[in-house]
C-alpha cells in the first residue's frame, strides 16, 4: 500500500516555479533530477541503500529550491545520496512513518517486541 504523505505544502515533489524557470545549466540539470526523482516516486515508497525497511515517502527541499524524495521519518542517512533512495510498491514497513502518516498512537511494547530499550541515565 502507498501511503501518501504532504510535502511542503503540495503533494507531487515538483520544483518550485522559481527553480524551474532559471536558465542556469546547473538549475537546469538539478531541475532535472528532480522531476526524474518525481516521476520514479509518485505513488511508491522507498527504501535506503536496499536495507529491508519501507519507508513513506516525504518531499523535502533541496539545492536550487528543487524537491526531492525522502523517508518521511526523516531517518538520517550518513552519505545521503539521490542514487541511494530506491523506489518500490512494497508497503511501508517503518514503524514511525507509519505512526507519522496514520495518525496512530504511540507503539505498545508487544508491538515492539525485539526492540531493545534505549538507557537513557
Amino acid at each position: 500500500m502507498f501511503v501518501p504523505v504532504g510535502g511542503l505544502g503540495h503533494a507531487g515533489g515538483m520544483s518550485t516555479p522559481a527553480a524551474s524557470t532559471s536558465s542556469d545549466p546547473l538549475s537546469a540539470v538539478l531541475g532535472s533530477v528532480a522531476r526524474h526523482a518525481a516521476t520514479q516516486f509518485r505513488d511508491r515508497n522507498l527504501v535506503v541503500r536496499n536495507r529491508g525497511t519501507v519507508h513513506a515517502v516525504a518531499w523535502t527541499r533541496w539545492m536550487g529550491g528543487h524537491e526531492l524524495p525522502a523517508p518521511a521519518c526523516h531517518v538520517g542517512v550518513a552519505g545521503w545520496a539521490v542514487e541511494d533512495i530506491h523506489p518500490t510498491r512494497d508497503p511501508v514497513t517503518c514503524k514511525l512513518c507509519l505512526r507519522r502518516t496514520t495518525g496512530a498512537p504511540p507503539a505498545t511494547d508487544a508491538e515492539t517486541a525485539g526492540q531493545l530499550a534505549l538507557e537513557l541515565t
